[in-house]
């Protein structure tokens, strides 16, 4: 598959279609939730990474952390709550990829990659997360554990009226999203 662009799909262990290509799978990573500094962006970590065996003994470090998906009294995903979360890096023949937020399809002429909820992490939390797009049927990863683990964690994103104008928007609803390609 040559040219095309690159994109990651959060929440799954698979690239969606026949026009994708798997570049590798992993689990979604990123800055303790407590935590006031680190990384501001969750990412795909492998499910096989390399090692340095320099043996570093520096103590000033970041830190990353595994994420879980944190539901709370939502119905959507409840089976998830607590659980870490799978993605995968995808290639696709297209040549440019673009998440939408607040969408549950495509603007014409695009292709719809997968769809989604926008997540992130809480209002109330240190640091700030990008927000992504995990997608509508997720998983968790294989060996994800029972326990509530904390870390890095994802929360549903809902809009807040005011200075966003409802309508056209609604009043403390879960936001969708879509990843389109062309």
């Amino acid at each position: 598959m040559s040219g095309g662009d690159v994109y990651t799909r959060w929440g799954r262990t698979s690239c969606p279609s026949e026009n994708t290509e798997t570049i590798y799978t992993g689990v979604i990573g990123g800055s303790h939730y407590s935590h006031s500094g680190g990384s501001n962006n969750y990412l795909c970590l492998p499910n096989d990474p390399q090692r340095d065996q320099a043996g570093l003994d520096d103590s000033s470090f970041g830190y990353i952390y595994g994420t879980e998906y944190e539901i709370g009294g939502s119905s959507l995903f409840k089976h998830l709550q607590n659980k870490e979360e799978p993605c995968a890096v995808c290639k696709t023949n297209a040549r440019t990829v673009i998440m939408i937020p607040v969408r549950t399809t495509c603007y014409s002429g695009w292709r719809l990659e997968y769809s989604g909820y926008l997540m992130s992490q809480h209002h109330s939390q240190a640091g700030s997360k990008e927000t992504i797009c995990v997608d509508a049927s997720p998983e968790a990863t294989t060996d994800s554990f029972i326990a509530d683990q904390n870390g890095a964690l994802l929360y549903f994103i809902k809009t807040s009226c005011g200075s966003l104008k409802c309508p056209p928007y609604g009043s403390d609803t879960v936001l969708t999203c879509v990843v389109c390609s062309r």
